[in-house]
């Protein structure tokens, strides 16, 4: 078996003394192996993590189905809440006006924070050829039920009612107290046998750089917890996240930098999102 050339490595701003790291998940990039002592090498010495991208908005109703109404939509996490950008545009000869949202059960229990949300973000009308974007505000009060992510609408205008949906990402589901403490993570590493495992292939240089990678992951609320480094060139990176309602999930990331190569793995005690997390990692990892 492959040895392990370091001990957990510290992010910046823990200075908790080093732990035993967890055996590589998943057959992950060269399986366990052993440490040397501790060190306290800090990750990080630039700059604070940079802010995540605003995702781009997409049609998910285009004009044709909306009877001249088009609506464009990205789900966003500013300041711990999750809010949906939505964009209606009219494509009508005739003013749109009376909006309103309904969802349907979906992963994350997500809902319109109230009935009237999107009314409370819109105009009273639209005239022909205007559009508006607004940022409702939602709430997990909904009970969850499994759609893989995505998220079923229904919208209402003074014309009819349209039904559309869209996906939202996990990472936009994510609290800012995400971070496990070194020991229980090692713990629950270790006592959780079920896991998501996806290969990655196509990494770019930048996302197989430990020091770039893991502040731009942190942004997205997935914070690293210590580091690994393989005799044979491999990084296996530990992070930890946890939703807006409370399931943690540990996660390993392997890294064979210069050969654009990688294997992603999440485990959780409780699993509706264990595989949304690794695609949206895997995704992180490509983009």
């Amino acid at each position: 078996r492959s040895r392990s050339s370091c001990s957990w490595i510290s992010c910046s701003d823990c200075g908790r003394p080093s732990a035993a790291a967890p055996a590589a998940g998943g057959g992950g990039m060269g399986g366990a192996a052993s440490l040397a002592p501790p060190g306290m090498a800090d990750l990080f010495g630039g700059p604070p993590a940079p802010a995540p991208a605003a995702p781009s908005a997409k049609v998910v109703l285009p004009p044709d189905r909306g009877e001249g109404m088009q609506v464009r939509s990205a789900f966003v996490a500013q300041n711990g809440r999750v809010f949906q950008q939505i964009t209606i545009e009219n494509h009508s000869p005739a003013p749109l006006s009376g909006f309103a949202i309904q969802y349907n059960k979906n992963s994350f229990g997500l809902v319109p924070e109230s009935p009237g949300a999107l009314g409370q973000v819109m105009p009273p009308q639209l005239a022909p050829g205007q559009s508006h974007t607004g940022l409702m505000p939602l709430t997990a009060t909904g009970q969850p039920q499994d759609s893989k992510g995505h998220v079923q609408m229904a919208i209402k205008n003074n014309v009819k009612v349209f039904y559309f949906q869209d996906q939202c990402d996990v990472l936009a589901f994510l609290s800012a107290d995400g971070r496990v403490e070194r020991g229980a993570f090692l713990e629950q590493w270790k006592s959780i046998a079920q896991e998501a495992a996806l290969d990655v292939q196509g990494i770019g240089p930048a996302n197989e750089n430990v020091d770039s990678l893991c502040p731009k992951l942190e942004a997205s609320n997935v914070f690293f917890i210590a580091r690994r480094k393989l005799d044979g060139g491999a990084d296996m990176l530990y992070f930890s996240v946890k939703t807006l309602n409370g399931v943690v999930m540990l996660a390993e990331i392997g890294l064979r930098p210069g050969q654009g190569m990688g294997r992603v793995v999440v485990k959780a005690q409780q699993t509706p999102y264990v595989s949304l997390l690794a695609e949206s990692l895997k995704a992180k990892l490509l983009s």
